[in-house]
């Protein structure tokens, strides 16, 4: 089976949750809002990953899912501090 090439249209959704929470923080949003987004996000990444992961069994699933809700997790935090930060540079 070839390998599949990326998807840059899976790509740009993906940079759009994380410049959502971005600006959640420049604007100062509600934590829910941005939970929202977290969501949002997860709920696209395992739609869109749906069959690869539905090739998966057990624990490699488990794994693999976690570390990945994690990563997904953590860079939307990091966008959410960043905009915080940056609102409190600009005059």
């Amino acid at each position: 089976m070839p390998a599949r090439r990326p998807s840059l249209t899976r790509f740009a959704a993906e940079l759009g949750f994380i410049f959502a929470a971005f600006l959640c923080g420049v604007l100062d949003a509600p934590v829910w809002v941005t939970g929202l987004v977290a969501f949002a996000m997860l709920a696209y990444w395992s739609w869109t990953r749906r069959v690869a992961l539905n090739r998966l069994r057990g624990a490699q699933w488990a794994t693999q899912t976690a570390l990945a809700i994690a990563v997904m997790i953590i860079v939307l935090a990091a966008a959410y501090w960043l905009g915080l930060a940056l609102k409190g540079l600009h005059p």
